[in-house]
């Protein structure tokens, strides 16, 4: 959203610029590879606050996508120093054995055990936290007894956008011999980056840590909470399909089929309910991306004979039996398995509320005429959309009366 904000900004700023170097600057000589120029002096303050405009929205463009991408790792760095107190509270031995030690003067300012304990708590994830990405997971490795970075072709990412940021918040984005080195180490994508180079983050660079980030976020906490509350599998598969539901709606269709196949391959399941909700939301959004073979592969690697009508009807929505789509519809009629409203906004039947014949069994079922419940779109979205009608409104020509 900001960078939408800047690019209007940014090309006002140059435009105005160059319309009055165009009309008002005389070019007289060239020194030292840089251009002398001729401006009234009358004009001069102008000029030279223009100039200033135009210099602060290049510097903007520069200052402000590094400041967020670091501040989007910032993020992240918060979401592990809360994992961890977390992890501290579930597993209280983990800290139990801590060997740090609490000066007498420190213990009788502490009204509990409990306090204390928290002190103890919040001093070793403060250690933890000032040891690199790399050290983070290896603690954690250590602590659960797994292997987190198996299996894991994000990691390679991971590294290089952590020690990226690195490079913004000590170096001004230069590349260093130590980001070098740990990327080779890595084996991190930096093929042409060379070292005193000056790395820039645009907006595909940043969407990529984002969803580098959200991917990873989410995988290690559920295998976290899979791995120490076994007894919560129920809320961990409801969260897992929420997130990847919510992906599909918001059309984010990488992360939603990179974290399905992650749902997907669990290991257990809290039923066979949790488990079919996933795979429909795998083939789904396959379907909607138009990869039609990949959502029937999908949904038909399962059989559903044996499955509740909610879910033979998605079965019969993804591999696009219409008419035996409506039957079904029918036939479930408005006890609630499918509700109202599913038929409004579950993404699964967006192509068939365009056809006329999906709208005269909704009202045959409900005794009302269909009517679509549109999505709230995010606001972003709505900026674009506003920024487009308005370029357009402003590059129409206007009729001579």
């Amino acid at each position: 959203m900001t960078m939408l904000l800047l690019t209007p900004y940014q090309k006002k700023a140059n435009e105005k610029l160059q319309e009055f170097i165009k009309e008002n600057v005389t070019e007289i000589d060239e020194e030292n590879n840089q251009k002398l120029i001729s401006v009234k002096y009358e004009h001069f303050k102008y000029f030279q606050q223009l100039s200033r405009n135009s210099n602060i929205s290049q510097l903007a463009s520069k200052i402000i996508p590094e400041s967020l991408f670091v501040s989007l790792i910032s993020q992240y760095d918060a979401f592990l120093y809360r994992l961890f107190k977390v992890l501290f509270n579930i597993r209280p031995e983990y800290i139990n054995n801590s060997e740090r030690e609490l000066a007498f003067s420190q213990l009788v300012t502490f009204k509990s055990i409990e306090s204390a304990r928290d002190y103890v708590i919040e001093k070793e994830i403060e250690t933890i936290l000032r040891k690199s990405h790399t050290e983070h997971f290896e603690y954690l490795e250590k602590k659960l007894s797994i292997q987190l970075r198996v299996n894991l072709p994000i990691w390679k990412t991971f590294i290089e956008i952590t020690e990226r940021r690195n490079l913004y918040v000590h170096c001004d984005g230069i590349v260093s011999s130590q980001y070098l080195k740990v990327c080779r180490e890595n084996d991190c994508e930096i093929t042409g980056i060379e070292l005193n180079q000056k790395l820039s983050v645009d907006l595909d660079y940043f969407k990529h840590a984002y969803e580098c980030l959200y991917e990873l976020c989410v995988k290690l906490t559920h295998t976290i909470w899979r791995k120490l509350i076994i007894e919560d599998l129920e809320n961990a598969d409801n969260k897992l399909n929420d997130i990847c539901y919510e992906l599909i709606n918001s059309r984010q269709f990488r992360l939603a089929d990179i974290l399905l196949d992650f749902a997907c391959k669990q290991v257990r399941h809290y039923n066979e309910s949790s488990r079919n909700l996933l795979i429909v939301n795998k083939s789904l959004s396959q379907y909607l991306q138009g990869n039609t073979k990949n959502a029937v592969d999908i949904i038909e690697s399962k059989d559903w004979s044996a499955s509740s009508d909610d879910f033979k009807l998605a079965h019969l929505v993804l591999i696009e039996k219409n008419e035996e789509v409506y039957s079904l519809m029918k036939k479930i009629g408005n006890r609630g398995e499918v509700h109202k409203g599913n038929y409004k906004t579950w993404p699964l039947f967006l192509k068939l509320r365009e056809e006329q014949k999906f709208k005269e069994t909704f009202k045959d079922i409900f005794g009302e005429e269909y009517s679509i419940l549109e999505n709230p779109k995010r606001p972003v979205q709505e900026l674009i959309e506003e920024q487009m009608t308005n370029e357009k409104k402003t590059k129409t020509p206007k009729r001579k009366k």
